[in-house]
């Protein structure tokens, strides 16, 4: 098992993305399994990641991950098929600012209202726009990210032995960025 970190990791993940931008998922578990860092999963149709995340209440948080060996398929089943899939999605500046322009004027109504109003607008755009790979001076969404109490990794001995060498890694990472940490 390879141990990547932030750089290489997302570059690896990226590469693979720019393959085929579609069907990915982003899930990060906001309960950690036992060690006090975050779990996430990062997936599509061909492959799983295991990631292993210090903070994600801080802009440059400390990540490792690695490559799962096991079938996508049974990684896929714990999703919600209703779920937005995770990419870049080009978008029209004017669009968006009209949305939420439509949403500002509305403000006083939609309080009174039920709020689900702006998540069923925001996933239908989502929704009608397709996954792509990004270049270079164009205007991109990207996202989403699930963020869930769920912790989808640990299901198995295997899931828990890849989480303990990522918080080993993980641990290694802040002592030697931060020594006076212990």
């Amino acid at each position: 098992m390879e141990i990547l970190e932030e750089k290489i990791l997302a570059k690896q993940i990226f590469k693979k993305y720019s393959i085929n931008p579609r069907n990915w998922n982003f899930i990060i578990s906001t309960n950690s399994i036992r060690d006090g860092f975050f779990d996430a999963t990062v997936t599509n149709s061909d492959e799983s990641w295991q990631l292993k995340i210090d903070s994600i209440y801080k802009p440059s948080p400390i990540i490792t991950g690695t490559k799962l060996d096991i079938d996508p398929i049974k990684m896929k089943k714990t999703f919600d098929e209703d779920i937005i899939p995770f990419g870049y999605r080009k978008i029209d500046p004017p669009v968006f600012m009209n949305m939420f322009r439509k949403i500002s004027e509305e403000h006083e109504m939609l309080s009174k209202k039920n709020t689900d109003y702006i998540n069923r607008e925001l996933n239908f755009m989502l929704n009608s726009m397709e996954p792509t790979v990004p270049t270079r001076g164009t205007d991109y969404l990207y996202g989403p990210f699930l963020y869930t109490s769920k912790n989808l990794i640990g299901k198995s001995t295997y899931h828990d032995i890849v989480s303990d060498k990522l918080t080993s890694n993980i641990k290694k990472k802040i002592k030697e960025r931060y020594p006076g940490y212990g």
